[in-house]
């Protein structure tokens, strides 16, 4: 089983990924840990655009050359699915919801709340000034939404590309575990 997890910054939706992960026994992945991967496996350095979030100068001269979107991110797939191959895991972020849709045991999540709230967590959570709360949740949502729709097209956050969108802010990040594990207890029965 793969569970994805897209989030809202400040949503707590690594969190809620790494309590999904200690439930089933399963490792999270996350920007930092699949760039160690790539970084170890030797593929890194052909797409460090997907692996580290850089600007898109690459992709958007590939697509002034006449490539398309699927030519340029079947590499970026097709990586990613050998890094993590069959295994059962968690996986924050990197446009999981897309790259794994088609596996049958791929449950898509997307977490978001209120903005004030995510900006309080932030202050709470990571001691930020109200500014640099409301600097870091904008720019990191607005760059996901970007990295999102760069890599797959789509857009970032629109229910109909992912299997539950959670406020998990206002269900709480215990409460919203919880609920993932029903529904997952409930479509892969």
């Amino acid at each position: 089983m793969i569970i994805t997890i897209a989030r809202e910054s400040g949503s707590g939706g690594y969190t809620v990924g790494a309590m999904l992960a200690k439930h089933y026994g399963i490792p999270i992945y996350d920007r930092d840990s699949l760039s160690g991967l790539a970084r170890e496996q030797g593929i890194y350095d052909t797409m460090p655009m997907f692996f580290d979030e850089l600007p898109a100068q690459g992709f958007l001269l590939a697509l002034s050359m006449g490539a398309s979107v699927k030519q340029i991110n079947k590499p970026t797939a097709e990586a990613m699915t050998k890094l993590i191959g069959h295994q059962d895991c968690v996986i924050i972020g990197r446009c999981g919801n897309h790259i794994f849709r088609n596996r049958k045991d791929c449950v898509s999540i997307f977490t978001h709340g209120d903005k004030e709230a995510r900006i309080a967590y932030k202050m709470k959570h990571w001691n930020f000034s109200r500014k640099e709360a409301e600097d870091i949740v904008f720019h990191s949502d607005q760059n996901r939404k970007d990295y999102h729709k760069f890599h797959t097209g789509e857009n970032w956050g629109e229910a109909k590309y992912y299997d539950l969108c959670i406020d998990a802010i206002r269900l709480g990040h215990e409460n919203t575990a919880q609920l993932i594990i029903q529904y997952i207890s409930a479509v892969l029965a």
